[in-house]
């Protein structure tokens, strides 16, 4: 057995001795707050059905629980449930409004049920309660990005980046919204993507593609190569297409 695994079933273990322990305090105690801490363990061991019904009773019992409210939207987004999502987390927030994750994963409900400007105006509220939130301005980017706001994409990626410098994917999407916008310093971006994760077959990929779409004459089937080499089979494809075998 892995050192991993060996930890993995520790955990486990532990879960659900907490869920034993909460099981004989809720037939003492059948309290809001038991039922809660129950649902809590039953979604972390995967029990969904069982945390859910005891996110539901726990409401049933103190309507007015915030927390209630985030824990089942955590778990109604992890069932994709989004719109169910999306109901828990307006709740959440109108009891309290300062919490940024709950605004960032009804953003992401949002975003999920294709209310795209929604998603932005969420991401926003996340990023005033937190100005650091890394994630939800490379999300908000990535919708912008989607939306064709490429510049103001940009923006957000920038910030991303300012963040944590070495933080691949903001370099790999600002790169995308500098090419669609014939930017020359996308290929800047390109080269950093590979000089922070060499082994990751998409940034050669994707490097490749903006040298044949944008006609840059650079070496792009060397790219493809070695993006096959690190398992990207679409590589195969402009292989095939673009460089003489």
């Amino acid at each position: 057995m892995s050192r991993s695994q060996e930890l993995f079933d520790i955990e486990k273990a532990g879960i659900a001795k907490e869920i034993e322990e909460l099981n004989s305090l809720i037939a003492q105690s059948p309290s809001a707050e038991n039922y809660y801490y129950r649902g809590f363990y039953n979604y972390e061991n995967e029990n969904y059905f069982d945390a859910l019904t005891d996110y539901d009773k726990a409401l049933s019992l103190t309507p007015n629980d915030y927390r209630i409210y985030f824990s089942r939207g955590n778990l109604n987004m992890k069932l994709k449930n989004y719109q169910l999502a999306i109901d828990d987390y307006t709740k959440c927030v109108s009891l309290k409004d300062s919490l940024p994750k709950a605004y960032f994963n009804r953003a992401y409900s949002k975003s999920k049920s294709n209310d795209l400007k929604g998603a932005i105006n969420d991401y926003s509220k996340s990023i005033t309660l937190n100005p650091e939130y890394l994630e939800a301005y490379e999300n908000r980017g990535l919708l912008k990005k989607e939306l064709n706001l490429h510049k103001e994409a940009i923006l957000d990626f920038d910030k991303a980046i300012k963040i944590n410098p070495k933080f691949v994917e903001a370099f790999q999407n600002r790169a995308i919204s500098k090419a669609m916008l014939n930017l020359k310093d996308a290929m800047l971006d390109f080269d950093e993507v590979i000089n922070l994760a060499p082994q990751d077959p998409q940034g050669y990929y994707n490097r490749a593609l903006y040298f044949i779409n944008f006609k840059i004459q650079r070496d792009y089937c060397s790219d493809l190569k070695k993006s096959l080499n690190l398992g990207y089979s679409d590589s195969k494809e402009l292989i095939n297409e673009h460089c003489k075998t």
